[in-house]
């Protein structure tokens, strides 16, 4: 297994004290360990939890003409995060009950197969969950990442191996202003390298990604990510910011901004999706007696 390389970069932060005397700030190694347990921990709680997602789309293209052509799409979905069964995958399922303010028929008979009727092989169920969740996206790029914790599994602790690490400047703190301190907001780069990449293109080939994450010092809770996959024939950017929700105790993702860009016709995507109506999802099945 390969080892993380950890570079420090000093991030100008200031220190705090305590008894009179200055405490050191947290170390990368710290952070990365105080990253992981946050991103394990928010898994298990964002589990079973339901959001309304308002996800708008834009699909900018070339005509044979070199024309700009443009189509755009609304979705509103429920999103929900599910965990196969014996199986340490997690996945995000995109529920879509509704297309340009037209509902989809058949949205209760969606959820029942994959969640109550659900097959016994994981890699076809998660097939499923990827395809059903895909299927009203705007152009040609199949794209699977745009879920708002994709930047997050990045820094479990199984995943950090394959990563490099920095800190950085985490910029202008005031954004985070209602969930820390600004003294305890870091930002940690992560570029991936070498083979194995945990985004795949067509045909499975390799696609590198890099990117930021803010978060919480002391706590390794994340307000905010920023992930770049690309290589020769495609370039994504997903950006999440989290927020606090009524009847929570735990951050949920707030807005979700990307832009795809295909480079060899200049094909652009872009997107913005909002969430809220958070709440816990259940399945209940009645017997009937004949």
């Amino acid at each position: 297994m390969r080892r993380a390389v950890v570079t420090l970069i000093a991030a100008g932060m200031a220190t705090v004290q305590a008894f009179g005397q200055e405490a050191a700030p947290p170390t990368l190694d710290v952070l990365l360990a105080r990253a992981a347990a946050y991103v394990t921990s928010y898994q298990k709680q964002l589990q079973g939890i339901v959001a309304e997602e308002v996800y708008i789309q834009n699909y900018l293209s070339r005509t044979r003409a070199r024309l700009m052509n443009r189509e755009g799409r609304q979705l509103r979905s429920d999103v929900l995060l599910v965990k196969l069964p014996g199986s340490a995958r997690w996945l995000q399922f995109r529920d879509v009950f509704e297309v340009d303010r037209r509902p989809v028929r058949d949205r209760d008979q969606r959820l029942y197969k994959l969640f109550v009727d659900a097959k016994a092989d994981a890699r076809e169920q998660a097939q499923t969950i990827q395809n059903e969740s895909a299927r009203y996206n705007l152009g040609p790029v199949m794209r699977t990442i745009n879920i708002p914790i994709m930047a997050m599994l990045f820094f479990e602790k199984a995943n950090q191996a394959g990563l490099t690490f920095s800190l950085g400047k985490a910029g202008n703190v005031k954004r985070f202003s209602q969930l820390a301190d600004a003294n305890d907001i870091w930002m940690i780069e992560f570029h991936e390298s070498g083979p194995g990449t945990m985004v795949k293109g067509a045909n499975n080939r390799d696609v590198p990604s890099e990117g930021r994450v803010w978060l919480d010092g002391n706590t390794g809770r994340i307000f905010r990510t920023e992930l770049i996959s690309q290589d020769t024939q495609l370039r994504a950017l997903v950006d999440v910011s989290y927020k606090s929700a009524p009847g929570l105790d735990f951050l949920v993702p707030g807005e979700m901004r990307e832009i795809y860009t295909v480079r060899m016709n200049e094909t652009r995507i872009d997107g913005r999706a909002t969430y809220d109506k958070f709440r816990q999802f259940s399945v209940s099945t009645t017997e009937r007696t004949k």
